[in-house]
């Protein structure tokens, strides 16, 4: 089979694309903006394995041509983009980040960034955020579905077609399967890993190999191909971070790509025709390098301004597109054009150039830490931002699940054990709910502090997420509380703006199940870890302020009017720890956040000692009063000297 040059991809590469940068550069207009890369995903698989079906000779020869296509292809732009990325790293980062490039460039020139940044991702992520290879795990899952898919091509010339297309039905069907039950399970999971996004390519080269019927008639061309752009358009305009993705929801930007690509197939559509105008097929021309290099220059320029305006926003998207001008005119282009060289040595350079980028990029990072050290003090500082310790503190994987844990982790006999006369203090919520079990169970001696607290969701009524945390929340909501009835219900989560309205609802539900609910607000938050930030002003003089999130208070002002307008107790999170100046060290050496907003333990405890004061206020009885005082003051003895009061 012959692949023709269709001009509505490359159109439609332009609707895969644009949401991608958008996204990335912070704005709300394409709040689903991450499903670019479902669609790039299609239609990767239907050119592939369009590339494939015209491949010929034996399996080992079609196998050796396909992969040097694939390698004047991919590795010119992507390999001079490495080496920019940590000579920049160099420059702009500080040793030890350096070296995480570094070992991201690693993954990556080796095709395993997906699985890297899984390792390295759980609720806790917001520090992958500001890797600027993080966007390269999306090559690294199409790498690995071309080690096997083109074998599955070429030892199935002799089945038959009909044989063909059941088997890849089979693995598209399996792999969509899996991802749904992976997303709730898993979320980071299926979100990186090939298993959970084989079907998305493999749907496209199910309409490559010609397993789903084109349409037969024009009208079912045109109404096929708008349905299509409606579903990717609603998918990018209306999806956003709270949406289980992929899994099912995949479904609305892959098929809605999958129609446009087969209504374009033997069909001139309108639609088809709007996107083969100049100005969408160049867009498309340079999606490649437009992908590889806009996330580096938004994460570098966010490093040196984090508070992006619309300007600064419209200057990046130009400056985005003119490096990617530049790369895939002046890179991308001279590798397109003929070689005399033999399939065979041209995957030989390409492995050579492999080891060559990675050993060039390991030396940058050794002479970097080695003129560049990290000070004593700094680096004491940024063991805060390890993970160890923050396990026993929330309780992680029994009182406090995270995306990578089940339901049936919960340990209830554990978290919610209520017995005595003791008062009972439940903290319900997320992880911004787990990071005070800690405090609370030190400045709450008297009192029996229970927990029911998972990622994925929020407290509310009609929240939505992921699995666990909704079964949790459920568990809580409609069994525990109206069963046991605790003195105290603490409500917390990292509040944003739309969950305003829905606060005040659901702590008048809990009011008819407990006689006291506290809400606590959203705390400070930084664009970068804290301790980051912190080593970074001890070692160069960075000013902290610049990186602090000021969306935060305006959140946590319009809860506390929302709050006390319905009559509702509220504990601002935000003021304990920034009334009247934002506090950065719990005691000395020791900052109150480990990461973009969780409290370490001295800084859990501290605000704790101050969230007492609101849940004494909470008893009208003089007897309860009297309890949380002698509660108060034996917490403040058992936090001892080691934090601030």
């Amino acid at each position: 089979m012959a692949k023709l040059y269709r001009a509505d991809i490359d159109g439609l590469r332009t609707i895969a694309v644009i949401p991608v940068v958008i996204f990335h550069l912070g704005t709300s207009l394409f709040s689903g903006g991450f499903v670019g890369v479902d669609v790039f995903f299609v239609i990767s698989g239907f050119l592939i394995t369009q590339t494939l079906l015209s491949e010929t000779g034996t399996p080992g020869a079609a196998l050796l041509d396909f992969y040097k296509r694939r390698i004047k292809r991919i590795f010119p732009a992507l390999f001079v983009l490495y080496l920019a990325v940590m000579a920049a790293a160099c420059v702009l980062l500080m040793s030890d980040q350096a070296a995480e490039v570094a070992q991201s460039i690693i993954a990556s020139i080796f095709f395993v960034s997906n699985v890297l940044f899984y390792s390295q991702s759980d609720y806790f992520d917001g520090g992958l955020d500001s890797n600027p290879l993080l966007h390269t795990w999306s090559l690294s899952v199409e790498e690995q579905f071309y080690v096997f898919f083109p074998l599955l091509i070429f030892f199935t010339r002799s089945i038959g077609e009909t044989r063909r297309r059941q088997i890849v039905w089979g693995l598209t069907i399996a792999s969509f399967v899996a991802s749904v039950w992976m997303v709730s399970r898993d979320a980071s999971g299926a979100f990186y890993l090939i298993p959970f996004r084989t079907w998305e390519l493999a749907l496209g080269s199910l309409l490559a190999i010609g397993a789903i019927p084109a349409p037969r008639k024009q009208w079912q061309a045109e109404a096929g191909a708008v349905l299509g752009l409606a579903m990717i358009g609603y998918s990018a305009l209306f999806f956003n971070k709270a949406t289980l993705f992929p899994g099912a929801w995949a479904l609305i930007p892959c098929v809605g790509t999958a129609l446009v690509l087969l209504c374009g197939t033997g069909w001139t559509t309108i639609a088809g025709r709007v996107l083969s105008l100049w100005p969408m097929r160049f867009i498309g021309l340079i999606s490649y390098s437009l992908y590889l290099w806009h996330w580096p220059i938004i994460v570098f320029y966010r490093h040196l301004d984090s508070r992006l305006d619309n300007v600064e926003r419209a200057a990046l998207l130009i400056a985005s597109i003119a490096a990617a001008t530049i790369s895939w005119k002046f890179v991308e282009q001279p590798f397109r054009r003929p070689f005399k060289l033999s399939s065979g040595a041209v995957v030989a350079r390409g492995t050579a150039a492999m080891a060559a980028c990675a050993a060039a990029v390991l030396a940058l990072a050794s002479v970097n830490a080695y003129f560049y050290p990290i000070s004593a003090e700094a680096r004491g500082v940024l063991a805060y931002g390890e993970r160890t310790g923050r396990t026993a503190m929330m309780r992680t994987g029994t009182c406090f699940l995270t995306t990578k844990h089940s339901f049936a982790d919960y340990q209830a006999d554990e978290c919610l054990a209520a017995s005595g006369d003791k008062p009972r203090v439940l903290i319900i919520g997320d992880s911004h709910a787990a990071h005070l079990y800690y405090g609370l169970k030190q400045a709450l001696p008297g009192m029996q502090v229970l927990q029911a607290t998972a990622s994925g969701c929020k407290p509310l009524l009609h929240s939505r997420g992921a699995a666990q945390c909704l079964t949790l929340m459920h568990h809580a909501f409609d069994e525990y509380i109206a069963k046991v009835r605790p003195d105290v219900i603490i409500v917390s989560a990292r509040w944003l703006d739309g969950d305003v309205s829905k606060v005040a609802e659901t702590v008048k539900a809990l009011q008819r199940l407990a006689p006291h609910v506290l809400v606590s607000g959203p705390i400070v938050e930084y664009d970068q870890p804290l301790p980051r930030l912190l080593a970074m002003q001890i070692d160069r003089g960075e000013p902290i302020e610049k990186h602090r999130a000021k969306e935060i208070a305006n959140v946590d002002a319009r809860l506390a009017a929302a709050s006390k307008a319905a009559g509702v107790p509220y504990f601002s999170m935000y003021h304990a720890v920034c009334a009247p100046e934002c506090q950065l060290w719990a005691a000395p050496g020791v900052p109150v956040q480990f990461d973009y907003g969780h409290l370490t333990q001295q800084g859990s405890v501290m605000v704790a000692r101050r969230m007492v004061r609101d849940i004494e206020g909470l008893f009208a009885a003089p007897s309860d009063v009297a309890a949380i005082g002698r509660s108060v003051l034996s917490g403040a003895e058992a936090a001892g000297s080691d934090t601030l009061p």
